[in-house]
């Protein structure tokens, strides 16, 4: 059985793993959005995150309930949202330059 320091460096391992995983999403988050703002997609797509929280409720089966998946992944969805939105508005200001407003 491993010790409580051998636990608590696995567990801080992971924690960087899914700091580094997070950092990625929203790398993706920041190309998406030049991509969805000339074509005058919005930022909140509802039925694809309501896809996406289905899927994700089907995959895990561990110790994780559905519910707190649900928790965290809402979160997550906010901050690319967000993160989004700041792409958008750099897109947009970038767009009234070119057109001299």
């Amino acid at each position: 059985m491993p010790s409580l320091l051998q636990l608590r460096k696995q567990i801080a391992q992971i924690d960087d793993q899914i700091v580094m995983l997070l950092n990625r999403r929203l790398e993706r988050a920041h190309q998406i959005g030049p991509i969805k703002a000339p074509r005058g997609e919005k930022i909140y797509n509802q039925a694809r995150e309501r896809k996406l929280l289905a899927r994700l409720s089907k995959g895990g089966k561990g110790l994780l309930a559905d519910k707190e998946m649900r928790s965290i992944y809402q979160r997550i969805l906010i901050i690319s949202r967000n993160h989004q939105a700041r792409v958008f508005r750099q897109v947009r200001a970038g767009w009234a330059d070119k057109k001299g407003l």
